[in-house]
């Protein structure tokens, strides 16, 4: 629906086996709490909660170096031979240790550096029509001060957030990170990870962010940027621009940010900087747990999500970043706008060189240990579609693909987009194409359509049906198990056509999935508890409803063992 992103020294604090202070292994572990928690139990994982074994080797996906993770402790292939893979016990300690001595910027939700006890960040909440800033502290053995942030936001207002005003550096520095002046969007309560509080952005939270202080400064061609939690939409995020970072002075010389989408939706990672505003990786961002880096080098830029990876080759010229923003950038025109995060963040490094893989590794084993992330997972959810699937209306990215991983352990890619129509979706099937090349069970969810009759689009119901046609043929050549959830009753969607295509066998999906028939909760779009007030975006409580009716078809196939 249309609405209206030297050498470094390497700590090995633990050793294998050892599970971190702080490791939160389920939402259980931590108190209960007004918002969603994911991901689903380990158990709900197709077997993938183990130690990984010979046969885990390059037929079943696996590359040298990826990272394993299962109760704490985490692997890293040092050989994938078929039928003889050899998976090395790795030490970890947090994530940003890796990067020792060359860390300008560690923060978050969560301990990021060994040892660290101290102010986490500032809260704000509105208690009595009163303004309260709270400050939360990592405590001694790593978490977060959870119980002092319940009384907050048990005492809030109703219908107001907990917003992040402030989050401290971990690194010694001093460069905390200040909301953006009348941009305070970030919320913390909403979104945990495995028990950990995030930072959370969304669609509906606006467009807002993080200054970076001037005082940090990286080199253009040498610097790392990650973060450790999750991405509600790889390719959304009100037109498809949600920016995680910008480096440098915004509109006074060179900057450097990483954006999804674009403006193509095309679902994939891009790049901008001084040479090009855009150029797109081959990298598309797993929305599930998982950490997320971009660093720079002379010969170009590397990026990596979870185990998947990406690189853009050609000079990067030298020079220096200073300051920029978190969360969007604000280089002006649509940008400012348009380039809403979707992160649920419980930590962020930056760092002023770029580290060797070895310390990547170090980097993505500390946050798979400490967030309870499985990078080793290979069944595959991909959802193509609009606002619908994207979550418009919602605050803190809760849209019905990030609410099924309450369910099971998966890799999921949320590809849907605020105002796509058919053409557009097209144009999101290369994306979910390159995720297919992955081995092991894929699912596609597709829904959508409605857009295409808005006066933005004007296409003809035959070829929207033809449109979804197409991305189904190609999503099941690509390997994918295709379930095409029917359109809605809202007033201009495309239902009767899409039901008589999929009758007469033009529509050819593997699963048909329908919500919207009269016996079912979503049916009556007039219902403003499952439904918006416009008759058109499901509500939060309709993501819910969603969530489960979908799993219900389609989750089996995601707990398959690959």
């Amino acid at each position: 629906m249309k609405k209206k992103s030297l050498c470094l020294a390497v700590l090995t604090l633990g050793i294998t086996g050892h599970t971190l202070p702080g490791h939160a292994a389920s939402c259980a572990d931590a108190p209960g709490g007004s918002g969603v928690c994911i991901p689903a139990p380990d158990s709900r994982s197709g077997g993938m909660d183990r130690a990984p074994g010979p046969h885990d080797d390059t037929t079943k996906g696996y590359a040298t170096g990826d990272i394993w993770q299962a109760g704490g402790q985490v692997w890293q292939a040092a050989s994938v031979t078929a039928g003889s893979a050899r998976w090395e016990p790795m030490g970890v300690a947090r994530p940003a240790d890796a990067l020792a001595g060359h860390v300008v910027f560690a923060g978050g939700a969560v301990q990021m550096v060994s040892g660290y006890v101290g102010p986490a960040v500032d809260v704000e909440t509105v208690q009595g029509g009163r303004r309260v800033v709270t400050t939360l502290a990592i405590l001694p053995g790593g978490m977060l001060d959870q119980d002092t942030l319940r009384t907050r936001l048990a005492g809030r207002d109703a219908g107001t957030f907990a917003t992040v005003l402030r989050v401290y550096d971990q690194s010694g520095h001093g460069h905390h990170l200040l909301a953006t002046e009348g941009r305070h969007v970030v919320h913390i309560g909403e979104v945990r990870i495995a028990g950990n509080e995030t930072l959370s952005w969304g669609e509906e939270n606006g467009p807002g962010g993080f200054v970076i202080p001037a005082g940090v400064k990286v080199p253009a061609n040498d610097f790392f940027f990650g973060s450790v939690g999750t991405y509600a939409s790889s390719n959304s995020g009100y037109a498809a621009y949600p920016v995680p970072v910008l480096l440098g002075s915004a509109g006074r010389g060179r900057t450097f940010r990483v954006f999804f989408g674009s403006y193509s939706l095309d679902g994939f990672a891009h790049i901008g900087d001084a040479a090009s505003p855009d150029r797109r990786t081959d990298l598309v961002i797993t929305n599930a747990p998982a950490a997320f880096d971009v660093y720079a080098t002379p010969a170009g830029y590397g990026l990596h999500s979870g185990n998947a990876a990406a690189s853009l080759s050609g000079s990067v010229a030298a020079g220096g970043l200073a300051g920029g923003y978190v969360g969007f950038n604000m280089d002006g025109g649509p940008w400012f706008s348009q380039g809403r995060n979707t992160g649920q963040w419980s930590g962020l490094v930056i760092a002023d060189h770029a580290p060797d893989p070895a310390q990547r590794r170090l980097f993505h084993a500390a946050a798979a240990a400490a967030g309870n992330y499985m990078p080793q997972l290979r069944p595959a959810l991909v959802t193509i579609g609009d606002s619908r699937s994207e979550g418009y209306g919602l605050s803190d990215g809760r849209n019905w693909p990030y609410l099924m991983q309450q369910y099971g352990r998966y890799q999921s890619y949320d590809l849907a987009v605020s105002g796509a129509n058919t053409r557009q979706m097209l144009g999101m099937v290369p994306a979910a194409e390159a995720v297919g090349r992955g081995v092991g069970p894929k699912v596609a969810v597709v829904f959508g359509g409605y857009n295409d009759h808005l006066p933005s689009s004007h296409i003809p119901a035959d070829e929207t049906v033809r449109n979804i046609a197409e991305i189904i043929r190609r999503l099941k050549k690509a390997g994918f198990t295709v379930a095409l959830i029917d359109e809605t009753s809202t007033g201009g969607a495309p239902r009767a056509a899409l039901k008589a295509a999929i009758h007469d066998g033009t529509l050819a999906p593997d699963i048909e999935i329908d919500p919207f028939a009269p016996d079912q909760p979503l049916y009556n779009v007039e219902n403003h508890t499952n439904w918006l007030a416009d008759d058109t975006h499901p509500s939060q409580t309709g993501h819910a409803i969603l969530a489960s009716m979908v799993w219900d078809r389609i989750g089996r196939l995601l707990l398959e063992a690959p």
